[in-house]
């Protein structure tokens, strides 16, 4: 029988998480998401091959299997989930391409090891297989062993030295406490896109609700573009604004209703962005307007350029120009911000 066919049969790599098994999973999957932004170009949870699925550019993969446990104390299922990991891993490499392979875990001391358990700690913690203590290599090499046996697994493709270990604090019921490691990489990410951490709580809700929304179905997929444009969205939150001069309260309300309905179409706005911000730019250049005059110019001269983003169920034409003006005006206002963040996560 085929070993492809076999391994398929008997591993059920997508089956049912409990309730924080998901949290975890999905937090998991920010954080690595976060650790990879340069590269990054998509991430899945719950993917046809793995747990999390990381794929980044020049056709490089990271499948990696997640296992938590409420009470990160290890115990007596520690290794059985160190076990279960190293399964569905190798049955990974006899199907796709890797660059990497990971298990990531929320228990204290992943190898249930006293011996080791200073290497552990109360932050983001990655080894890979070559920098483990014998002890534990030994412990993943008659694991491999076991389940390459047991299920009929090939290990031919399997690379030990593409492994790592990771470990995080994730636990409590606290949102604080649980959530501490997550939320100081979306802090980091923020300082180097130079936007105030301030943000930082509402950005990781955003990430959040964008991975529990689907947890009906235990399936998600997100390309950079998606996880990065809250980024540009929460920096362009407005309250008066000069393009309400013109308008009655009813009609303010319509334009914000209308606005917040284009910056939720989230990663294709991306290309928009760009273009507006280059067509500012040659403008400026063909015109002799001072700044602030051509930032004016552009808008009243050109907004009509841009009907095609709005949607025809705008009746009112000047609902439909104040949203494009508010547009651009977000747009060009923040369009420093917006290279900021661009650079810092390689888009």
């Amino acid at each position: 029988m085929n070993v492809m066919q076999l391994s398929q049969e008997n591993i059920d790599t997508n089956a049912s998480a409990s309730a924080f098994g998901w949290d975890f999973q999905s937090n998991a999957a920010i954080l690595l998401a976060l650790k990879n932004i340069k590269n990054l170009v998509s991430i899945k949870v719950e993917g046809k091959v793995e747990d999390i699925e990381l794929h980044l550019e020049e056709n490089r993969n990271i499948y990696v299997q997640a296992k938590s446990q409420e009470n990160p104390a290890s115990g007596a299922n520690t290794l059985t989930k160190l076990k279960e990991s190293l399964k569905t891993l190798i049955n990974a490499t006899n199907q796709v391409n890797y660059d990497k392979l990971i298990y990531i875990s929320n228990i204290s001391n992943p190898f249930n090891n006293k011996n080791t358990i200073h290497l552990w700690g109360n932050d983001y913690i990655v080894y890979s297989y070559d920098e483990l203590d014998s002890t534990d290599k030994k412990t993943i090499d008659k694991y491999v062993k076991s389940v390459s046996s047991s299920y009929n697994i090939s290990v031919e493709n399997l690379d030990l030295k593409k492994l790592q270990i990771c470990t995080f604090p994730f636990y409590g019921s606290n949102s604080d406490t649980r959530y501490r490691i997550i939320s100081a990489a979306v802090r980091r990410l923020l300082a180097e896109s130079q936007i105030s951490d301030a943000l930082a709580q509402e950005l990781l809700d955003y990430w959040q609700n964008s991975f529990f929304q689907n947890a009906s179905n235990r399936y998600v997929s997100l390309t950079k573009k998606d996880l990065i444009w809250p980024l540009i969205v929460l920096k362009s939150s407005f309250s008066d604004h000069p393009v309400f001069n013109e308008y009655d309260n009813g009609q303010i309300d319509e334009i914000r209703r209308k606005f917040d309905s284009f910056i939720n179409k989230k990663s294709e706005q991306f290309e928009f962005v760009t273009k507006v911000i280059n067509d500012f730019s040659e403008f400026s250049k063909n015109n002799h307007y001072k700044n602030k005059e051509a930032f004016e110019k552009f808008i009243n001269l050109s907004w009509r350029n841009y009907l095609l983003i709005i949607n025809n169920d705008c009746i009112d034409s000047e609902i439909i120009e104040g949203v494009i003006k508010l547009v651009l005006f977000q747009v060009l206002s923040h369009r420093y911000s917006i290279d900021y963040v661009k650079k810092a996560t390689g888009l």
